[in-house]
This record gives C-alpha cells, structure tokens and sequence, in this order.
C-alpha cells in the first residue's frame, strides 16, 4: 500500500499540492488498536497498512476521496457511533435495497465508513457481507437512500480504481467544489 499511496501523493502534488497539507502523520499502534477495540472488530489488512501511512485527513482543506473526507481513526469511531446511536434509534427495523452480496440493513455495526461527505453518507469496508459477498467489499452507505452498492471487492482494489480515476482524468480537484469530484459533475 505504501507504493499505491505514494502515487495518490504525487498526483495530489501535481494537481492539489495543497490537499498533502491535510493529510494526518501516521496512525500510531495505540491509535489501531483503539479503533478495533471501538469497532470491535478486525479490520483488513491492507485498509490498516493505508492508515499507518497517514491517518486520514485533517478536514481542514479539500476532500480528497471522490467529494468525501478521508476519515481519520478518530474520525471513524465518530461516524460508527452516531450510526450505531440512529441505528438503536429511529432506523431500527429499516431496510435497504442492496446489491446481491450486501445485507439489507439500513446500517449494520460490521460496515465500518471510512469517508464521508459530512450529510451522513460514506464509503465503507463490509465485515459482514451475505453467502455471495466478499468480506473486505466496499459498499456505499447513503442516509437517506436505501441503495447500498458494491463497488470493490476491496479496500485494496477499491484505492487502486480510484488512483486510475485520478491519473485518467475521471477525478480531478475542484476548487469550486473545494474536493476532489467527478469531472462530469464540472459539467
């Protein structure tokens, strides 16, 4: 992961030199294992590797995952925290509509966000997917819709689309927007 991150790094430098301004020091073992213990569970490999890299982003400046801010491990036990309080609350027995492989909870203690665009909606790492999921997926997580995608069937493979994104143009940094967008929202 390390060299897949340095790539995201040099097209931030390239393109949003700022954005590397916001990106937190690397997460301490104490900063992981408060996590899992928060989450209560093992999170992947390859999504732990990225998060002793750098700790997510600061929130200070542009998001820098497709309109949404790379959330820090503090910054995730927030997120899982207010869902877990909604989740107890007013979506108890709420359904989703999700793809094949995807639980139709609304939320579910085992997806574990690890983006968000501040309204409640995030990318998260599926710990708990059906018999024909793949545990690790990325799946979308919307607040008020009830679709809940696959998009990856890793954070691994999830960062590697999303660096191709970037260096093929689909991405690109938008000072209007102040993140990092679809270029077809420019239009």
């Amino acid at each position: 992961m390390n060299e897949k991150f340095e790539k995201f790094k040099q097209w931030l430098t390239l393109n949003y030199s700022d954005g590397l301004l916001d990106l937190n020091p690397p997460a301490t073992n104490e900063e992981i294992e408060e996590l899992k213990n928060a989450l209560g569970v093992d999170l992947p490999d390859d999504f732990i590797s990225v998060l002793k890299i750098h700790n997510g982003q600061k929130g200070d400046l542009a998001w820098l995952f497709d309109s949404q801010e790379f959330l820090s491990t503090k910054r995730i036990i927030e997120e899982f925290n207010t869902w877990k309080n909604l989740l107890e609350g007013e979506l108890q027995g709420k359904i989703s509509t999700p793809d094949d492989g995807v639980k139709s909870d609304w939320w579910n203690v085992n997806w574990i966000p690890f983006t968000s665009d501040g309204c409640g909606d995030h990318y998260c790492i599926d710990l708990s997917p059906t018999a024909s999921g793949t545990k690790g997926q990325i799946i979308t997580l919307w607040y008020e819709l009830g679709e809940r995608e696959i998009v990856a069937q890793s954070f691994s493979s999830w960062f590697d689309e999303y660096i191709e994104q970037l260096y093929s143009g689909d991405l690109v940094y938008s000072k209007e927007y102040n993140s990092i967008v679809h270029k077809d929202e420019l239009e």
